[in-house]
């Protein structure tokens, strides 16, 4: 039987590489997590007035900004019909446009939508109370 040589010390090195591994990780979590939270959302500033509507599963939004790009899902539509196209038939439709976007891209959308079967279409205003 051996018996164990005591002259050996304590080993007081610390290995940093699993730690930079695992905070190297979870900095690219949070990184890649964060830009699926925020949705990639529009912010557009909408014209006042209107009465509350309640919010639910059974309706799509559809935000047109001041440049006339339609966005919905996370993409980019600069064609409304592409926009119909990739909507669903059934569901309620909400557009959301900016104060400063020209009549003739709201409409533009409007018309596609109503030529395309959509009838079920509301215009997103902010409340005033």
């Amino acid at each position: 039987m051996r018996i164990r040589n005591s002259k050996k010390g304590l080993i007081s090195d610390i290995n940093l590489s699993p730690i930079l591994d695992l905070s190297l990780m979870l900095v690219i979590f949070l990184a890649v997590t964060t830009e699926f939270i925020s949705g990639g959302e529009i912010k557009v500033q909408v014209p006042k007035g209107g009465a509350a509507v309640q919010a639910s599963s059974e309706i799509v939004k559809v935000v047109v900004d001041k440049r006339g790009k339609f966005y919905y899902g996370g993409k980019v539509y600069s064609d409304p019909l592409e926009l119909v196209r990739a909507l669903p038939k059934e569901k309620r439709v909400f557009v959301k446009a900016d104060r400063e976007t020209p009549y003739v891209y709201v409409f533009t959308l409007l018309d596609t939508l109503r030529k395309c079967g959509i009838k079920r279409v509301s215009l997103v205003g902010q409340r005033v109370e």
